[in-house]
């Protein structure tokens, strides 16, 4: 076996090894999923640090998959292969550290706090000095760490910021290796308030077009206006989705590139993000209309409710999905002052229903493929065995759909004095049958690999019926 000549390395976990913090992500995991023992963990604060973290810990809200930086990994690894000892010392709680280390495989030994010691800043100097009488390197990132250096024969910097950087480096130890912070391009942040699913508010201009208020410029800067608030609430909500699917996601051989899940962006920045852009869309919804500001405020609650509990509850799950593109319909009509109409807001729970269920159908039988039919698919309430169920439902609904459209050209199209040509109408409810049935031929083929609603936005097929819907509605307007 060979042996490194180099003192052994102590290798820091948050900021270092991980780029999350645990504690701040067991806190936001405690308030989004375990609000109720929040009593609990603050009764634990009162005999210390430590002791709150043991508490969180018994309850089982620390990540199980935290994301390791993949270049410091690899010089560990390295290191470990030249004969060099390796340890981990961290704050966290003694079963964090030790999960972690079981996990990695590298380390000789990991300890962390425990028996009422917090192991931060001077507590983890001296159990390092006292661990090490020979001397060791450590590898850190942040100011805590100043004290350890300070002691340490050479120090290894990872993602270390400019003043801690030049503090460490006055104190004249050698540097053996500095892993720079990572720039976060513009981009990563774009993904993470998923700008794309802004798409899906285009439904806020529906009542515009349909109340022929297209030509009312006031009308239409208000519709705006209310884009880019419910955009905003919009973002903020997937941020608090994404916050409570950690540990699911981070185990998704996906969804684990999402900007939080890696810890591209850390759990902290994301969760006062999403405060910051729910409550500003809230306040600027207020001030845009009092109708729409309510709206808004049952938009948040549903979308909150759907995040943190009802999505794993079936059928439910689709229900509250097909409310909330409803609540989009009804916040372009709060927008514009238009009474809402019951044909458009009973044709939108049935059709935004179905395309749910379209989304959901596409997991159940993708599951179908596994040999056990009755287990439960992974953060879903569904079974394989219920595609029979989640099918007929779907088509039920989208068959409803297009028959309440059919009834409304019919009992107030007509009727009414703003179409020229109200005869054209029919053809915009065959359309919008064609494209039911495509989706759902895709879904049952297990095809569709997104939401419907953003498939449809950059799916070539669906675009042209989209602009022979709008092209019918303009031979029936003119």
């Amino acid at each position: 076996m060979v042996l490194s000549a180099k003192p052994p390395l102590v290798v820091d976990l948050d900021g270092t090894l991980s780029p999350a913090d645990t504690l701040i992500e067991a806190l936001i995991s405690l308030l989004l999923r375990l609000p109720g023992e929040i009593a609990g963990v603050l009764k634990a604060l009162l005999r210390g640090r430590s002791a709150m973290k043991a508490h969180m810990a018994s309850l089982a809200i620390y990540g199980k998959a935290l994301p390791l930086r993949a270049d410091f990994l690899a010089y560990l690894e390295a290191e470990k292969a030249a004969g060099r000892e390796l340890h981990l010392a961290t704050a966290a709680d003694q079963s964090v550290a030790d999960a972690i280390a079981g996990r990695v495989g590298l380390f000789t030994s990991a300890i962390g706090s425990s028996d009422g010691v917090n192991l931060k800043g001077r507590r983890k100097m001296e159990a390092l000095a006292r661990k090490f009488p020979n001397g060791f390197s450590y590898a850190g990132n942040d100011r805590a760490d100043l004290r350890i250096w300070s002691v340490a024969e050479s120090m290894v910097f990872v993602n270390v910021d400019r003043a801690t950087k030049g503090k460490a480096m006055r104190l004249g130890k050698p540097v053996e290796r500095d892993f720079p912070r990572e720039a976060l391009p513009l981009k990563t942040w774009l993904r993470a308030i998923r700008i794309h699913q802004w798409s899906k508010n285009v439904l806020l201009f529906v009542p515009l077009l349909l109340a022929h208020k297209y030509d009312d410029v006031p009308s239409v800067l208000t519709v705006l206006a209310g884009f880019v608030a419910l955009g905003c609430v919009a973002s903020g909500t997937y941020l608090i989705n994404d916050l409570s699917d950690l540990d699911a996601d981070r185990m998704h051989k996906s969804k684990c590139n999402r900007p939080l899940a890696s810890g591209a962006i850390s759990a902290g920045a994301g969760f006062v993000t999403a405060l910051i852009l729910i409550v500003g869309g809230l306040a600027s919804s207020v001030m845009i209309a009092q109708a729409f500001a309510v709206t808004v405020g049952a938009y948040i609650c549903l979308t909150l409710a759907y995040s943190l509990h009802f999505k794993k509850v079936p059928m439910v799950d689709v229900f509250v999905l097909g409310m909330l593109y409803t609540l989009r319909i009804l916040m372009g009509m709060m927008l514009i002052g238009a009474q809402p109409s019951p044909w458009l807001l009973s044709f939108s729970m049935f059709f935004f229903f179905s395309l749910s269920m379209a989304k959901r159908h596409v997991e159940i039988v993708r599951a179908g493929g596994g040999a056990n039919l009755d287990e439960f698919i992974k953060g879903r309430g569904y079974k394989a065995s219920d595609a029979p169920l989640s099918l007929s439902f779907g088509v039920a609904s989208s068959v409803a759909a297009i028959l309440i459209l059919f009834l409304y050209i019919v009992n107030e199209a007509y009727p009414i004095a703003l179409y020229r040509e109200p005869q054209w109408l029919w053809c915009i409810g065959f359309l919008v049958f064609l494209w039911t049935l495509r989706i759902w031929l895709l879904s049952h083929r297990g095809e569709l690999d997104d939401d419907p609603v953003a498939f449809a936005l950059k799916d070539p097929s669906s675009l042209f019926i989209g602009l022979l819907v709008l092209a019918v509605f303009g031979l029936a307007t003119v």
